[in-house]
């Protein structure tokens, strides 16, 4: 089923229980419920998510908070939550601290608009050809080598969501070409540590 932005209208977006906490406890705080670790990254059957627990605290001395949690997948799949998965993730849990908290209308339900709206759009890219997928495959690509990745597809096959089904599989075969050369995480660390100087030797 195709993404639906109407129906999401019976959703309370997270800004609207924020004022409404606002209104209702002006000297609350929204925070981490754990300020050492705002949020951590589970690994979940070979999944990562970053997941954050957050906190409504009614007053300063506030000791029973609302307590709401949430998580996103990482990399995000849809264009919501790529590159902004943790504030997702903060923004969710935000919105269920205040339904905790008992100060949000919990006649339009827990979820927030903005969860609702990041589900439907998992699914529609999950329902989507195969174009998604190579598209999603190459925005995962770390920056170093996700625009090279692209210009290299374009130039072989044009724009990545309209390629031919029968040209699919050198496609992916090309972007995986880039998925294996691609830095990892640790890459930033070694290219400092291996810093060369204007003869190529090692600085």
């Amino acid at each position: 089923m195709a993404f639906n932005e109407h129906s999401l209208d019976d959703y309370v977006d997270v800004a609207e229980r924020i004022a409404t906490f606002r209104e209702k406890y002006p000297e609350g705080s929204l925070q981490p419920a754990d300020l050492a670790h705002p949020y951590r990254v589970e690994v979940i059957n070979g999944v990562s998510f970053v997941s954050y627990v957050a906190a409504a605290f009614r007053t300063p001395d506030d000791v029973r908070p609302g307590v709401g949690s949430a998580w996103e997948p990482v990399p995000g799949t849809t264009p919501y939550t790529r590159n902004s998965e943790l504030q997702n993730a903060e923004t969710a849990a935000w919105g269920r601290a205040i339904q905790a908290a008992l100060a949000a209308d919990a006649k339009r339900g827990v979820a927030s608009r903005q969860e609702v709206r990041n589900r439907q759009a998992e699914r529609s890219v999950a329902e989507a050809p195969a174009t998604a997928g190579l598209v999603a495959r190459i925005n995962a690509i770390p920056n170093g080598a996700r625009a090279k990745a692209m210009k290299a597809v374009r130039e072989a096959f044009g724009p990545p969501d309209a390629i031919d089904a029968d040209r699919m599989a050198e496609a992916e075969a090309l972007v995986a070409s880039f998925e294996a050369v691609a830095p990892t995480a640790a890459a930033p660390e070694l290219a400092l540590a291996g810093k060369v100087n204007g003869n190529g030797k090692a600085a």
